[in-house]
């Protein structure tokens, strides 16, 4: 199989987005440019104190690395830059190179008056050094010619992972028609390619049924409000941290981990019905917090005086922190998600208008199983 190429733009999503995919790749490359014996440490979810990993050397010193899946630099950029460097010079002591990946190499060109992004960022690196003077850390650069320098090595445990990060050949035409193919010829005569569509019937049934892909889609939700939550909360903590919103920022992040684990940790077992309704209300209560601390970014927009593209950037996250609450409480609130509390359904209609299980026969099974072939409901 030919090498696949490499390009960032099209890297795996992890966690549900290609942010998380390129700050695991990152963490993965300098996990292997790590000896056995040295300790190296993978931050998890939720704030990551200005790095996504590090490593600790011989000397006791420590090695970091922060990603920032973004294809252009400036200000706004080299100010959230600045924000993780603060963050991990503060929360380790001992840090003494930090390392930002890239996924895309800086321009040189310069156009009138206008800064390059390589003038930007050495501005921006000697910049950080004097401000932290007398404290010296080494700040380095992973762009992309050095990223692609390195998933390109033939060593095996190089090539496997350039292979799951860049794989493309796996969604070409070609792997579609040969899987679509496997699935037709299994469907046999079941496959009308007339019918063929998607129904809110089917979600419902799978509802339902309680079947496990509905179950997925259930966790997948605190997925993605924990994605949106990781890149917002502390941001807007931080921001409003001596402003009248102190509290309710302090609280946002509290209140997003708490409807995660309401999602993930609920009994949905066959038996029991799903907590919508509680979802739902820790989902409205979140929303009104959430209201509050955007209330107070919007009234900083007005200061005078402030980093304003920080309290930009952060008013961004919150649009989108507000986009998956719409998202997720769309879903719950749905009419076929909510059949996942119904005990019986009756499907009726026409002669010829409903395939059944067999003629005549209703179609009686157990919650928590997978629909098979032979009991689907098809209108």
């Amino acid at each position: 199989m030919p090498s696949p190429t490499i390009d960032f733009r099209t890297i795996r999503p992890h966690h549900g987005s290609q942010h998380s995919g390129f700050e695991e790749a990152i963490c993965q490359l300098a996990a292997l440019e790590t000896a056995p014996d040295a300790p190296f440490h993978r931050k998890g979810a939720g704030a990551d104190a200005g790095l996504e990993c590090y490593r600790v050397e011989a000397d006791g010193s420590e090695t970091g690395w922060q990603a920032k899946y973004f294809f252009e630099f400036g200000s706004s950029e080299a100010s959230q830059l600045t924000e993780s460097l603060s963050q991990a010079i503060a929360r380790h002591p001992q840090l003494g190179r930090f390392i930002v990946g890239l996924p895309f190499n800086l321009s040189d060109g310069r156009v009138g008056n206008r800064i390059s992004e390589r003038d930007r960022w050495n501005r921006w690196v000697q910049a950080r050094a004097d401000a932290i003077l007398p404290r010296v850390v080494t700040i380095e650069l992973w762009d992309e010619t050095q990223l692609i320098e390195r998933f390109s090595r033939n060593e095996p445990q190089y090539a496997g992972r350039r292979h799951y990060w860049f794989d493309l050949l796996h969604f070409t035409p070609d792997w579609f028609q040969t899987r679509f193919a496997i699935t037709r010829k299994a469907l046999g005569t079941r496959y009308t390619p007339e019918l063929n569509i998607e129904l809110p019937i089917r979600r419902g049934l799978l509802a339902i049924a309680r079947d496990p892909a509905f179950i997925e889609s259930l966790t997948r939700l605190a997925d993605e409000l924990d994605e949106a939550r990781h890149r917002t909360t502390d941001s807007v903590a931080r921001i409003l941290a001596s402003g009248p919103a102190a509290t309710q920022a302090a609280d946002l992040d509290v209140r997003f981990r708490a409807i995660s684990s309401l999602i993930r940790t609920a009994s949905i077992s066959p038996a029991d019905p799903v907590p919508f309704d509680p979802w739902v209300r820790a989902l409205d209560e979140a929303s009104e917090t959430l209201g509050v601390c955007s209330a107070a970014i919007w009234d900083l927009r007005t200061q005078q005086g402030g980093d304003r593209d920080e309290v930009r950037r952060v008013q961004f996250f919150v649009e989108h922190l507000y986009e998956a609450i719409e998202k997720v409480s769309g879903i719950i609130k749905r009419p076929v998600s909510r059949l996942a509390n119904e005990h019986r359904l009756l499907v009726t209609g026409e002669a010829g208008t409903v395939k059944r299980r067999s003629k005549g026969t209703p179609d009686r099974r157990r919650r928590g199983t997978p629909f098979s072939d032979n009991m689907m409901l098809v209108c």
